[in-house]
């Protein structure tokens, strides 16, 4: 295995999903069916979250009334209930359990286990919350090795 090869499924395994907001207007032109179109057309903006797993992409959908969405992955040294519940508590401590759209977790190897949870953007924006408190909060819990704190982007045409 060349040396581009591993350093692309390292990369890969560094992350769970991607994510992409996308307009209203943005919406009527993609392949969702009318059906699915006509129950969430409501909302100025969706959340696509991207999962690709070997052969297959899993795509899903959150309409939402803003654009301003975060992404937190949080890199763990393995999975357990009480890393699962540490988690949650921070969330609930720094008010942004109300706020979370997708949540999910995994494990590519014993050691390279990962959470991500995609939010509503707008309590950060707006609350005396920044990232390096965040990210402070999130690391106090046993295990947890690493916070990422990201914007999801609109997507340009």
């Amino acid at each position: 295995m060349d040396m581009v090869t591993k350093n692309t499924e390292r990369k890969e395994k560094n992350k769970i999903s991607l994510g992409l907001i996308i307009t209203k207007e943005d919406l009527k032109f993609t392949i969702f069916p009318d059906e699915v179109k006509e129950e969430i057309i409501d909302s100025p903006y969706y959340l696509l979250i991207f999962i690709s797993r070997e052969d297959v992409i899993k795509v899903s959908c959150f309409p939402t009334n803003t654009k301003l969405i975060k992404k937190i992955l949080i890199k763990l040294e393995e999975f357990s209930p009480e890393i699962v519940k540490g988690i949650s508590e921070v969330l609930s401590e720094l008010n942004l359990s109300k706020d979370i759209l997708h949540t999910t977790g995994i494990c590519y190897e014993l050691e390279k286990c990962f959470y991500e949870t995609y939010l509503i953007g707008d309590t950060l924006e707006s609350s005396h919350l920044n990232t390096e408190l965040i990210k402070e909060k999130f690391l106090s819990i046993k295990r947890v090795n690493n916070i990422t704190i990201e914007d999801i982007p609109l997507h340009s045409k």
